[in-house]
């Protein structure tokens, strides 16, 4: 797995959107909500960053609460 696909999360005025931008030649992930907020997804490249992009998730709409 070498990137995320997003299906439509979305919670009143945020939305996410992911890009791959290549910094220092290495690719990373960056969540982009429509709000502005903006935070680098680690462990894209595998299950661990579906997790980790879920947390970022919870925690941007304030849902977090903690891995049950």
């Amino acid at each position: 797995m070498s990137a995320i696909i997003l299906t439509g999360i979305r919670h009143g005025k945020h939305q996410f959107t992911l890009d791959y931008p290549v910094v220092d030649g290495q690719k990373i992930c960056m969540a982009h909500c429509e709000c502005g907020y903006e935070v680098e997804i680690l462990y894209f490249k595998n299950y661990g960053g579906i997790k980790y992009l879920q947390k970022m998730w919870e925690m941007h709409i304030g849902t977090w609460k903690g891995w049950v």
